[in-house]
């Protein structure tokens, strides 16, 4: 990012309203994705990276599965809000870690901030020794759709589907194991009265809000930390 984009994208953080990481919606949107994960990526003690943590709903409960879960995001009022142990602030297009530091980078929510999703995912890539996790929104689902649309922050947004995630990590050497949509519940938008009528949708479906894309390294690289 340049310095005018980080600028507006840390005053959007700021001025946005965030749900809690222990909060039941925030939950309910996070915990379908860690078992869909896991069912693919082996989390157990696993050294996991943790990029745009945000307020530390997926730091948390990969904090269930190891020990060895490092949060970074940019943004200096989400660090502070990140109840998690070690939470570091940096970029995404510039990792502080040697390259095979983790075993597992993820990424939630991160790339359509951004000017330059390649590079992130580059990084990403370069920084774990096993698996690249992404989380997006799903452009193919209409309410993503109107919000990318409508509000100038998440415009980044509307470029977002699976054939582009996967391009962004074949590009890189990766070799994808699934991409598939998912889920109707969104950590600060969905009331809370609606999520039991929505965890129906807790399964891969094409218009789900949620893109997940796993990949992995083609062979397992040891660290050079």
């Amino acid at each position: 990012m340049d310095v005018i984009t980080d600028h507006a994208q840390d005053e959007y953080w700021r001025r946005a309203r965030y749900r809690e990481s222990d909060d039941p919606v925030a939950l309910a949107y996070a915990m379908p994705k860690i078992r869909h994960i896991a069912q693919v990526v082996e989390l157990h003690q696993a050294r996991i990276l943790d990029v745009g943590c945000g307020n530390g709903v997926f730091t948390s409960l990969f904090s269930e599965f190891s020990p060895h879960v490092v949060g970074l995001d940019y943004s200096d009022h989400m660090v502070r809000r990140n109840p998690c142990g070690k939470v570091l602030r940096g970029q995404a297009e510039a990792l502080p870690f040697g390259t095979n530091s983790f075993d597992v980078a993820f990424v939630a929510n991160v790339l359509h901030h951004t000017l330059d999703p390649q590079q992130v995912v580059d990084e990403l890539a370069r920084v774990a020794r096993g698996h690249v996790v992404i989380v997006e929104p799903n452009r193919l689902n209409p309410v993503m759709f109107l919000f990318s649309l409508l509000i100038r922050e998440e415009r980044g947004g509307l470029r977002s589907s699976k054939g582009f995630l996967e391009k962004l990590l074949l590009s890189c050497g990766l070799q994808v194991l699934r991409c598939s949509a998912m889920g109707m519940i969104s950590q600060n938008n969905t009331p809370a009265w609606t999520v039991p009528l929505l965890r129906v949708f807790d399964r891969e479906i094409w218009c789900g809000e949620y893109l997940i894309a796993i990949a992995k390294q083609p062979e397992l690289r040891r660290s050079t930390q």
